[in-house]
């Protein structure tokens, strides 16, 4: 027997009841497509919302606004006419690192003191200052060796020292000259073909494309037992923060680019970050990495995985039971701000409810809080907060059509719910899975610019890159400073212990010293007092 009504006109207008929420679901798909591809990215709440009256009980309390003084004014703070912020007035000076050089180019003397210096006497001087900049410069960096023969017995062959080896094996490239290609890259995006023409721009040296890229892998050769040693590092983790990233490679023999995956794995404690390049992105993909399937697990230590509700992480856990899953508020936040045109109303209260549970977190951070005071402010705080965000969901689960933005963005807080509330009974745990997805960022950045990995083996010196610079970034030291410093220390027979002390971790306070790093590269040292240059 047919389900449909049997009044005609009863059963046409369910059809067009039907037929007009799947056009009203196409056009919220139309209109997020719109927005992704020519509105704005950032899901930042409109500052001229309007505040919703929540109590202390449940966004806390308010952080206190910055001092002002006694005399009315603002001091080294103003008020912005346009925002009614107040906003920092920073000198040159503050905008600047305090130990940059100074050279000194030039010493104006008045003609009246220069005509009769014994009838004056300095008492003061005053100066301009310019910021400048010392380009790179190509140069031969030459080791000599000398060759010699025994005077009384020319019989004897000639002598010379033992060739040294190359600072990367199979190149002629420098430490420096190396560390700028793959920072130029990795960090600042800049393609090899774009380097290629700026090499010959500017030095007229005609390094080709395929030249950088065959160096770039060497180097990234030479410095696997880095990448290896980081890996150790992240394997004493018990709480890991993993999310993946689509990157595309070229495969021969089909005639265009076939997709490949990054992955991304974060210490939820100590910040180390380690890059992973896979073929796939099933949870098969993890288990190299996390020593799963073997009999003796390289992660054992590991009790909790942070992530997006992605299924392959399901599969995991279903696998390995003993391992719990815990979700990440900035993807069920995204999806209710995706909603935010179907329904505002609905939508405002929820995004100002998540906003107090980011203060709470904002405060925690900022006061450097440890696991176990994490732990108690978040159920004194932020328990309120969830209970409330809960019901909010919770009523507006059967008002709206489940294949709308809005019943997507519900079904999945739902789903990812009981995952997200473990965060306030672990203080390891973040609120977000938002640092690793900032590990994830330059590699988006650097695909808008080279579209695509050369082959698939090449993804893997990728991942090391990426995982040398996810480090560095977490350190606070420069990713150039970092690998000049390490490829003149790493040799040939650079023990495993030796390569674990090369780490960004372990290097980092070397590093932090020196940098900012005066420009060097052209072998001038400069005199600070007089400004003279010794080649």
């Amino acid at each position: 027997m047919s389900s449909e009504h049997p009044d005609p006109l009863l059963r046409l207008r369910e059809r067009l009841d039907s037929a007009e929420r799947e056009i009203e679901r196409k056009d919220q798909i139309i209109a997020a497509l719109q927005k992704r591809l020519f509105g704005s990215k950032s899901e930042r709440i409109d500052p001229n919302q309007g505040q919703l009256e929540f109590g202390e009980e449940v966004l806390g309390k308010a952080e206190p606004l910055p001092p002002t003084h006694a005399d009315g004014e603002g001091g080294p703070e103003e008020e912005s006419a346009k925002t009614g912020t107040r906003k920092s007035r920073r000198s040159k000076r503050d905008l600047l690192p305090e130990n940059l050089p100074v050279i000194v180019e030039e010493v104006t003397i008045p003609d009246e003191v220069a005509a009769d210096p014994e009838a004056w006497v300095e008492i003061s001087e005053d100066y301009h200052d310019e910021l400048e900049a010392i380009k790179a410069a190509l140069y031969w960096k030459r080791k000599t060796r000398k060759k010699f023969k025994r005077k009384g017995d020319r019989s004897q062959p000639p002598v010379i020292a033992p060739a040294p080896e190359p600072s990367i094996p199979g190149t002629m490239v420098g430490p420096d000259l190396m560390a700028m290609i793959i920072a130029d890259k990795y960090s600042d995006h800049l393609p090899h073909y774009r380097q290629s023409d700026r090499f010959l721009r500017r030095f007229g040296a005609d390094l080709s494309r395929q030249t950088i890229n065959k160096w770039t892998h060497a180097a990234a050769e030479f410095l696997a037992p880095i990448g290896t040693a980081i890996r150790q590092e992240l394997q004493e983790a018990e709480v890991l923060q993993i999310d993946e990233s689509p990157m595309d490679y070229l495969s021969p023999g089909l005639g265009r680019t076939a997709l490949g995956y990054l992955w991304f794995y974060r210490d939820a404690v100590a910040g180390t970050i380690y890059c992973d390049w896979q073929l796939g992105r099933g949870h098969e993909a993890m288990l190299g990495i996390l020593g799963l399937g073997d009999e003796s697990a390289s992660m054992p230590n590991l009790e909790l995985i942070q992530c997006d509700g992605f299924s392959a992480y399901k599969a995991l856990v279903a696998r390995y039971p003993d391992i719990v899953l815990g979700a990440c508020l900035a993807h069920i936040r995204r999806k209710f701000f995706e909603a935010q045109e179907q329904s505002p109303s609905v939508i405002a209260p929820i995004l100002e409810t998540i906003a107090g549970l980011y203060r709470v977190e904002r405060s925690l951070r900022h006061s450097g809080a440890p696991p176990g005071c994490r732990e108690l402010v978040r159920r004194s705080r932020s328990r309120p907060l969830l209970d409330r965000l809960k019901r909010q969901i919770l009523t507006e689960r059967d008002q709206h059509f489940p294949k709308s933005k809005l019943g997507e963005a519900i079904t999945y807080a739902l789903g990812q719910w009981e995952q997200f509330e473990r965060y306030q009974f672990d203080g390891r745990l973040a609120i977000d899975n938002n640092d690793t997805e900032n590990a994830i960022r330059p590699a988006k950045l650097g695909l808008k610019n080279y579209l695509f990995i050369g082959n698939a083996e090449a993804g893997a010196s990728s991942a090391l890159f990426y995982t040398l610079l996810g480090n560095c970034k977490a350190q606070g030291i420069d990713l150039e400073l970092y690998l000049g410093e390490v490829l003149d220390r790493l040799t040939l027979s650079t023990t495993p212990e030796e390569a674990a002390e090369l780490t960004p971790a372990r290097l980092a306070e070397t590093i932090r010293r020196r940098q900012p790093r005066p420009g060097n590269r052209g072998g001038i040292e400069r005199d600070l007092e007089t400004g003279s240059a010794a080649a």
